[in-house]
């Protein structure tokens, strides 16, 4: 049976428990009103079955494409009933699933499984970096690993560090997340993450260090000297968002390095996201994965 924000796996594997039903879902997906060419926009098509993956070929000017063309799926050659069941257990585990569990649940190798969850996670970052925060903003950095002896000094040092906003709504509850891999904590830096993912003129609620001050030259700054301060709701949610990522990380993804840690934390905020959804967290992924303006489609290939 079918319950809020999930499937059970029998219903899971009468919809989607055949090459020729997930090839039936990703056209459905992918043309909603039907075929249109996305060379020429011709709407009419003749169908080539051939292949393991049908062809689809423009009536107009002959081009043609399948429908894992332009999603994590092309120029694969896993059957697509793994890529979906893959899809599945992503969904169904809301604190992530590592590669080992993976390529014990679907049948592939360590390696096989590592690639499908990156392309995954890229493809939940591609689309979470469509839209910005606004009206009331927390922000903050993090700091992720353990500390290096002889490393430089400073705030974070020898620590991946990773720029935090929160949107929170009037109720002072969080609504949306964005978690950035940043190269410093310099008001440029901060400022550059500010401009691509919040909207101009939000109120921003931070600490006082003094590198938020480039913020003013588009936003509205509500600082407090964190470490002194009394108040127990200060940046309390962004805290919270900050201390469930590192417990995540810690408790599924042992072993971490620094180069990927983006993705898992594109991971997170996509689930967070959509956390009060009330369409399967599967649904959303099925979108997210067959986005025509993915851009890395390619860049890994299983």
């Amino acid at each position: 049976m079918k319950t809020k924000n999930t499937y059970s796996l029998i219903e899971f594997q009468k919809q989607y428990g055949t090459e020729e039903a997930c090839e039936r879902v990703l056209f459905k997906l992918k043309w909603n009103d039907g075929f249109v060419c996305s060379k020429c926009g011709f709407k009419h098509h003749y169908t080539i079955t051939s292949r393991r993956l049908s062809l689809f070929q423009c009536q107009e000017c002959g081009y043609q494409e399948s429908v894992t063309k332009g999603t994590i799926m092309e120029n694969s050659k896993l059957p697509l009933v793994k890529w979906f069941l893959a899809l599945y257990f992503v969904a169904q585990n809301k604190n992530g699933i590592s590669e080992t569990a993976l390529a014990k649940y679907i049948d592939v190798t360590l390696k096989t499984a590592w690639l499908i969850l990156h392309k995954i996670r890229s493809a939940m970052g591609a689309r979470d970096n469509t839209y910005t925060l606004g009206g009331n903003v927390e922000m903050d950095e993090a700091f992720f690993g353990g500390k290096k002896t002889g490393g430089k000094r400073g705030r974070g040092a020898d620590k991946a560090k990773v720029a935090v906003a929160l949107e929170i709504n009037e109720g002072a509850y969080p609504i949306h997340l964005k978690m950035q891999v940043i190269p410093d904590c310099l008001g440029e830096t901060l400022f550059d993450f500010a401009n691509n993912n919040i909207e101009r003129g939000t109120t921003i609620h931070c600490d006082a260090y003094s590198s938020y001050n480039k913020l003013t030259k588009q936003y509205t700054l509500y600082q407090q000297n964190y470490s002194e301060s009394d108040d127990p709701e200060f940046l309390k949610w962004l805290h919270v968002m900050i201390s469930n990522i590192k417990a995540l990380i810690a408790g599924t993804y042992h072993g971490l390095k620094e180069k990927y840690l983006q993705r898992y934390l594109d991971e997170f905020c996509y689930r967070f996201n959509r956390r009060n959804s009330q369409k399967p967290i599967l649904d959303h992924l099925l979108e997210c994965c067959i986005w025509s303006d993915y851009h890395n489609a390619s860049e890994l290939c299983i």
